[in-house]
């Protein structure tokens, strides 16, 4: 039997290499367009984070304080420039019309001059220039509370609290990440979207040819008659799309280590130097994770490019599922959804965030163990219904 599947599996993988549409995807995408878009990508972030640090934001001051420090203030900072407004009201307005980044509300009920303000800032929280422009903002409040501070201290005659003194308002950030968190952080990220994604388009591209392909041509009718049993031709295509999975996978998670480790700084938040490195332990849990995944994959290509009538059809009924992969990728590239216990026994996303986990170094084994069991039984299932599927002339040869 396995003789018959060897011998099958080898013509069916020489055909895949000769195939250009097959080497374009499994080894033209991962090592060559993977490390062009992160060098595009880190180009981009890198010209916005000097486009956000050059800012000079457009404030719509509504100042009601009638303060002649404060007023004072505004007119000799350089930290942005303002234009008054009547009410909050009128200014959200403009705000909303794109007419600045932000809107100053300033009141006073009580307090002495250059003291006793209020101040409220509104500001679009999606919008990342409007976000850029309240820390901008903050720190010139900071800086002017401060100067009011120290001038009534000395007019009070008290010299030595004024080199202590501090603002009322102090805001502060302490960045406590290093090169190596940083870099983990970015690639546990990327890494487990990119390779999964890679699996699936490797198995789609070659499965709907070696299935609803043949089934098109008429092909299929010499395979079927030949000394190989069902069981050993579905077995026989499975290993072949594994293969060209697992080696499309793996080519991805080269191409992204290489554009990441040319072109990633840019990918660093704050322009942090990030360090990207992976380990071979690391490396071998996520090939234990990758491969039930793979399986999983694989069958359900086979599956479906065995009952679909022609390639086009295959692709059709694939597109959903890719849809489906392609959003609980885009989750898990957003680590807004937190994935522990009994969820790592949902096949395919399971593995998405074990991974994230392998990377991180924060994967634990019941999780690992979940996630293992929940895959390598579906995969098991899956491949069971495909060699039932193939042994219905009804499916195989429908019109």
């Amino acid at each position: 039997m396995w003789k018959n599947i060897r011998l099958l599996f080898s013509k069916e993988l020489l055909g895949a290499v000769r195939d250009r549409r097959t080497l374009i995807l499994t080894v033209f995408f991962p090592l060559i367009f993977y490390p062009l878009i992160l060098s595009v990508m880190g180009r981009f972030n890198e010209a916005e984070r000097v486009r956000l640090e050059t800012l000079t934001p457009a404030v719509l001051l509504v100042d009601q304080s009638e303060d002649a420090t404060f007023q004072s203030e505004l007119q000799q900072s350089n930290a942005f420039y303002w234009v008054r407004e009547d009410s909050v009201e009128s200014a959200v307005n403009a705000l909303r019309d794109e007419q600045g980044n932000l809107v100053m509300a300033v009141s006073k009920e009580s307090g002495g001059q250059g003291i006793g303000l209020s101040v409220t800032l509104y500001y679009d929280q999606s919008d990342q220039f409007a976000y850029a422009a309240v820390q901008q903002v903050r720190g010139f409040l900071e800086s002017y509370l401060k100067r009011v501070v120290n001038d009534k201290l000395q007019a009070l005659g008290m010299l030595e609290e004024v080199q202590s003194a501090t603002p009322p308002l102090s805001v502060q950030t302490v960045d406590v990440a290093t090169g190596e968190s940083i870099g983990r952080m970015i690639l546990s990220r990327l890494l487990p979207y990119f390779m999964v994604l890679a699996i699936l388009t490797g198995a789609m591209g070659l499965g709907a040819e070696i299935t609803a392909g043949e089934k098109e041509r008429s092909t299929i009718a010499t395979l079927l008659v030949s000394q190989l049993s069902r069981t050993e031709i579905v077995l026989g295509k499975f290993l072949t799309v594994l293969t060209a999975s697992l080696v499309s996978s793996l080519l991805s998670a080269i191409g992204l280590l290489i554009g990441v480790r040319f072109f990633g700084g840019g990918l660093a938040p704050g322009g942090s130097s990030a360090v990207f490195s992976l380990d071979l332990t690391a490396f071998g849990w996520m090939l234990v994770v990758l491969v039930p995944l793979a399986v999983i994959l694989a069958a359900l290509v086979i599956i479906v490019g065995s009952y679909a009538r022609s390639q086009k059809e295959a692709s059709t009924f694939l597109l959903p599922i890719y849809m489906v992969i392609v959003l609980v990728g885009m989750v898990s590239m957003t680590g807004t959804v937190s994935f522990e216990g009994l969820r790592y026994l949902i096949p395919v996303a399971n593995s998405l965030y074990a991974l994230q986990a392998i990377i991180l170094g924060e994967a634990g084994l019941q999780n690992l163990l979940y996630t293992l069991v929940a895959n390598v039984l579906s995969g098991a299932i899956l491949i069971a219904a495909a060699v039932q599927l193939f042994k219905r002339e009804a499916v195989l040869f429908r019109s």
